[in-house]
Parts: structure tokens; C-alpha cells; sequence
């Protein structure tokens, strides 16, 4: 993790989390206040904060923390072979901000999906959660501030 941290540090410098995130146009607002923002890489977020998580993934990617970094990674639910779907006839799923691989401290790798979170936490996030950790019990979920 200290490794981490410094490729972190050496690339931002004194600057800062503004240095790293860019400004994206107007759009319409979110239920929670987090406006759409642009990271360094060109990539749209739903909000600062995961704009700057882009950026530092990019960076860990680069020195060789992490690999095989995804944006929006898509995970559907089912159960005994049979997906989980609403009334609707829509499928249950869960769309995670980023999906990558961690060294595992043995010579592998481990799964990894993150999903940037405010303060606030809703109903549906926690069953979304729960569901999760049952149906994809090799995949870590994590959550970051």
C-alpha cells in the first residue's frame, strides 16, 4: 500500500485533488448533489469524487499495483441458474464504478470491484450489497469514500 501511496503522491504533487479533476459540462442533477466530472483520462464520472478514484487507479495501473482496470463493469443476478428479474421483466443487476485485479500477496491476482460512495447510503445500495457478496462470493467489494 505504501507503494501505492507514493505513485499517488509523485504524481499529484502539491497541487492536489483539483490538479487531477477536470471540469465537465452542465448537466442535469443528481439526487444526492454529485455533478458529472471529467478525470484525466478523458473518461465521464458521475461525480468528483469518482473522477479522482479514475485517476488514482490509472496511476496504480501504470506502476503495476493493479491490472485489467474497468469502468462501469456490469454484473447480473441470478439464482439456481435463473436470473433474478422485477415484475417488469427487466433484469436485477448491479452496475459497480470499477472492476480490476489486486496482487494477492501469493503470486495472484484477486478481483477487486469498487463503487465510489458519498455519505449517503440508500435501501436499495444495501440488499444491492448483500446480493452481491452471496451470488460473487470470490469477488471483493469495496466501498471508498
Amino acid at each position: 500500500m505504501n507503494r501505492a501511496r507514493s505513485i499517488i503522491r509523485r504524481a499529484t504533487g502539491r497541487l492536489g485533488r483539483e490538479a487531477l479533476v477536470a471540469p465537465a459540462p452542465k448537466a442535469k442533477g443528481n439526487k444526492f448533489g454529485a455533478k458529472l466530472a471529467g478525470c484525466q483520462n478523458g473518461h465521464q464520472h458521475h461525480s468528483r469524487a469518482e473522477a479522482y478514484r479514475c485517476n488514482n487507479l490509472h496511476l496504480l495501473e501504470r506502476g503495476g499495483v493493479i491490472r485489467s482496470l474497468v469502468q462501469q463493469p456490469q454484473f447480473w443476478f441470478s439464482v439456481n441458474g435463473r436470473q433474478v428479474k422485477h415484475e417488469n421483466g427487466r433484469r436485477v443487476g448491479y452496475k459497480a464504478d470499477f472492476a480490476y485485479e489486486e496482487a494477492d500477496g501469493q503470486g495472484g491476482w484477486r478481483p477487486v470491484v469498487e463503487d465510489v460512495k458519498g455519505p449517503y447510503r440508500d435501501d436499495a445500495w444495501t440488499l444491492r450489497k448483500a446480493l452481491f457478496r452471496v451470488l460473487f462470493p470470490t469477488v471483493d467489494l469495496r466501498e471508498v469514500a
